[in-house]
């Protein structure tokens, strides 16, 4: 397969997720950054649909990644935020179409959910796709814009599907380790989320949650949010002892937990990388 990623230089995932996914097929990157895997350093901002079309020929796939994140908010206006992660992705989705690209794949991101992951009760959220979304910001507004541009364009020859994965750039270690059993994944469990996608038989457009595989279940939830520790002693007791080992201090509650059910089902993501791999790999 012929795949032309966007964002292919990104130093936290995207790159990572190029590499993954030039061991399988070819892969032509573009990044408005140089890099490894990127073959056209052009800014996402400054090609049109007739830009686009040299890039486009003969692809069979397109991996969408280039956006501005949740830290650019920082120092860049809603305005810049709406041309690069909708108004973007709107050309380039036009252009693949009309270029006969048969798959389009947009990198999202759990954060679009927003407030809906805020409790109101006594309880964690269990979030699955079904959770209305609730846009906390303009990234979760521009990410949720972008999606529903692939939702609309769907069609039996341009399959359009949505990843929306969570915390995946590095942290602390403690931080890092804690949410793999709940809020966090492995940039290369990513890349596997990609890899199935680009193959998997979607009849429908599919926002799905890429996340690490959580000890927790769903009846946990009233549990995790009055009694964290007790819970991670019930559930992941190995958890348990290698913070205690390493004197590091367990949660007293825990808020949310990302459900990725519908991901195993639809593109048979099995994430290979949990809070042990993260420990493992800083000893």
């Amino acid at each position: 397969m012929r795949i032309l990623m966007t964002g292919a230089s990104g130093p936290k995932v995207g790159s990572i997720v190029a590499e993954h996914l030039g061991r399988r097929h070819e892969l032509v990157g573009v990044d408005a950054a140089s890099g490894r895997f990127t073959r056209h350093v052009r800014d996402i901002n400054d090609l049109n649909e007739v830009a686009w079309r040299p890039l486009l020929e003969g692809i069979d796939a397109v991996v969408h990644f280039a956006a501005l994140h949740a830290p650019h908010r920082q120092t860049h206006s809603r305005n810049k935020f709406i041309q690069t992660n909708v108004d973007a992705t709107s050309r380039l989705l036009d252009a693949a179409r009309r270029c006969g690209v048969r798959r389009f794949l947009l990198a999202s991101s759990t954060s679009v959910y927003g407030r809906a992951m805020r409790p109101t009760g006594n309880a964690a959220i269990w979030v699955t796709e079904a959770l209305v979304a609730a846009a906390e910001d303009i990234y979760d507004e521009t990410k949720l814009a972008a999606e529903q541009l692939c939702r609309e364009a769907f069609a039996a020859d341009f399959v359009t599907a949505s990843l929306r994965f969570s915390r995946s750039f590095p942290e602390p270690l403690p931080s890092m380790a804690l949410y793999r059993l709940y809020r966090g994944v492995d940039a290369r469990d990513v890349a596997q989320a990609f890899t199935s996608a680009l193959e998997a038989q979607l009849l429908q457009f599919e926002a799905l949650n890429i996340s690490a595989a959580t000890p927790f279940l769903q009846g946990d939830c009233q549990a995790l949010f009055a009694d964290a520790p007790a819970v991670l002693q019930q559930r992941c007791p190995a958890f348990v002892a290698a913070f205690a080992k390493r004197g590091w201090p367990l949660p007293q509650s825990i808020d949310r937990v990302y459900a990725i059910d519908r991901a195993r089902e639809v593109l048979g993501f099995a994430p290979a990388y949990s809070w042990q791999q993260a420990l493992a790999t800083a000893a």
